[in-house]
């Protein structure tokens, strides 16, 4: 096979070649399109006081109530006749008076029995002082005849008396013996005998002071400024003792006990760690509330009605110290005092018992923190914090953080930002570290800042 017709083919294709370079059109210069850049909102991280706050739930009670409960037994007299439920009464104001008529004869008939006591101790006293004088009287005979006696036994040894002279004189020493002996026994019975008369007067006494004490209970009076919350009781009505005749509120101060999730009171606690030295053997609710009231932990309750917002600084009291068995949250108990006292220069009305009312707890501010709203916060695979940053030539950037407890819409940065990088608050889609940005100042954040 004779190839040699095609050994012509190769310089004439470099011949084609050549000439379509030679006589192409020149390209003209080619300009580089501008980098895209995504627009993303931006809020420039600023170290600020930072104030910790939760919110609790509860309702208002009375700081203390108290129940007329009737001690005695008897038909109501009379009753004040503006007083009824919701009506105010002052301390010392007389609610009911029960007929003590029963009582008052009980009290005459006890100082009748007094006065009789009385008399029968005075006459045995008499009794007693005219015995000891007979007494002194039988002695003395019993004296002479005794000397009777040992005169005549003389005689009759020497011969010039008789036996029966004798025997008389006997008699009559042993009678006039028995006379002083009988004196003696009787006045060793009065003593025993005033003494049981005693016992019966101090018997009497306290029937006395029994029926006086009635006649006390029978008018009931308010202990304290109050508010009637419940009233049984009318006059002319017959009541027995144990029953409940009223129930009254005292509105010096009122209470709410707040129920808070215990998480949700960390960031109180986290906040003021530095300020306070917890004991070294540990916290209890008494002592918790001593601490936060000394690092100046503030409550404050809240009304809303409407457009309206009322709010009362209150005094944090005590902790229930137990969870509630249903929604295992704590009781924290804050006292408002003078809650009936409207004060329209602060547009705000009462505080009556048993409104729903929200109570926000305080920490005081903590200068040089740093906080990021919790909708910036991102997480890699293995769950780690982190955060996307404008860098100096807004270009994206990430940084690892060590976020602490959630304080409202923001969140604690322990560590990873220092005050002034610029905080991504956009999500960039796809995130490409590096990629090139359009920052674009949030108006949430100027007016944080402002």
């Amino acid at each position: 096979m004779n190839l040699r017709p095609l050994m012509i083919l190769p310089p004439l294709v470099l011949a084609i070649l050549g000439f379509n370079w030679m006589t192409r059109e020149q390209p003209q210069d080619v300009t580089r399109p501008e980098e895209a850049r995504l627009a993303v909102r931006v809020m420039e991280i600023v170290q600020r006081p930072v104030s910790a706050s939760v919110t609790g739930y509860g309702r208002v009670g009375a700081v203390r109530d108290w129940s007329a409960v009737a001690e005695v037994q008897g038909r109501i007299n009379s009753v004040p006749g503006d007083l009824a439920e919701g009506s105010i009464v002052e301390a010392g104001d007389v609610l009911f008076e029960i007929d003590v008529t029963d009582y008052e004869l009980a009290r005459q008939k006890a100082q009748a029995n007094i006065s009789a006591a009385e008399a029968q101790i005075h006459e045995l006293q008499r009794q007693e002082e005219n015995s000891r004088k007979t007494l002194e009287l039988e002695e003395r005979t019993k004296t002479v005849a005794q000397a009777e006696f040992d005169r005549v036994a003389s005689l009759v040894e020497r011969g010039a008396s008789t036996q029966a002279a004798l025997d008389t004189a006997q008699k009559t020493l042993l009678a006039q013996s028995n006379s002083v002996l009988t004196l003696e026994n009787t006045l060793a019975l009065f003593p025993a005998q005033i003494e049981s008369l005693e016992a019966t007067l101090a018997v009497r006494r306290s029937e006395l002071r029994e029926a006086e004490r009635s006649i006390e209970k029978a008018t009931i009076t308010a202990p304290f400024r109050g508010r009637v919350s419940g009233i049984n009781a009318e006059t002319g009505q017959f009541i027995r003792t144990g029953d409940t005749l009223l129930t009254l509120d005292d509105i010096s101060a009122a209470e709410v006990t707040a129920e808070i999730q215990p998480t949700a009171f960390m960031p109180i606690f986290m906040s003021i760690r530095g300020q306070i030295e917890a004991p070294s053997d540990g916290i209890d609710p008494a002592g918790a509330i001593a601490l936060m009231t000394k690092a100046g932990v503030t409550a404050e309750v809240r009304v809303s009605l409407g457009d309206r917002h009322m709010s009362w600084p209150a005094e944090l009291v005590r902790m229930r110290g137990t969870l509630d068995a249903d929604t295992a949250t704590m009781g924290i108990v804050v006292r408002v005092e003078a809650p009936t006292i409207s004060q329209p220069e602060l547009q705000r009305a009462r505080l009556d018992s048993g409104a729903f009312v929200s109570v926000v707890f305080t920490s005081p501010p903590v200068a040089g923190s740093i906080t990021v709203p919790r909708s910036a916060l991102r997480y890699d695979d293995d769950g780690a914090p982190f955060v996307y940053l404008a860098d100096a030539e807004d270009r994206l950037a990430r940084a690892p953080l060590d976020v602490g407890p959630s304080i409202g819409e923001d969140s604690l940065i322990f560590g990873g930002l220092e005050g002034g990088e610029r905080l991504v608050l956009s999500e960039p889609s796809p995130p490409v570290i590096g990629m090139a940005l359009d920052p674009v100042a949030s108006p949430v954040a100027a007016a944080q800042e402002q």
